[in-house]
């Protein structure tokens, strides 16, 4: 990576930027109209809402990938990103293991953070992450990953960060979140 990227960085962004530039514009605008949606909107159920709304996931993604240079620095955050929500899950649950108190009601929490409830979980932190140009940054991250470690942990979550990004692109209804990005995404 040091070898390769450093010496290239400039003109591969550049290229990548180039390339996913129309992609990318839509994310933004797409991301911009969710940014300030509850964490209901994106289905993470009741016992999973965080209190935080998962500010130091967020915090992570932003920082580690979003402003980081080195594509390996970039996925080690992905990881780190995925395993505070973790961390932050049950953390809050030890603080209030029996209750949360979203939306006035008292539900209990029993329910184990699986598969399914991690990533509407890992969509909202990416959305509150702000990442710019998310598709050029996922495909460097794919072309530039060591492929030893595509099997395994970081893989996993590299393949959880591009769903995330695939879903809010791709599979995402937003015509009822915002008349103005349904205009945008007509006119494009």
């Amino acid at each position: 990576e040091l070898e390769v990227y450093v010496p290239l960085r400039s003109t591969i962004s550049k290229y990548l930027v180039y390339a996913w530039f129309n992609e990318d514009m839509e994310m933004k605008h797409k991301m911009k109209a969710l940014e300030n949606k509850p964490q209901s909107f994106f289905r993470i159920p009741k016992e999973h809402r965080s209190r935080s709304d998962w500010s130091s996931v967020s915090k992570i993604l932003k920082e580690g990938v979003g402003r980081s240079t080195l594509p390996c620095v970039k996925l080690r955050a992905i990881v780190d990103a995925a395993k505070e929500i973790t961390h932050l899950d049950a953390e809050e649950r030890s603080v209030f293991p029996e209750a949360t108190f979203f939306d006035g009601k008292v539900v209990t929490k029993t329910k184990t953070l699986g598969a399914d409830d991690f990533l509407p979980i890992f969509i909202f932190c990416f959305v509150q992450a702000k990442i710019e140009r998310p598709q050029a940054l996922c495909a460097l991250l794919q072309t530039m990953c060591d492929p030893a470690k595509m099997n395994g942990e970081t893989g996993y979550y590299l393949s959880s960060f591009h769903a995330a990004m695939t879903h809010i692109h791709e599979d995402l209804d937003l015509s009822e979140v915002n008349d103005e990005l349904a205009i945008f995404l007509e006119s494009s």
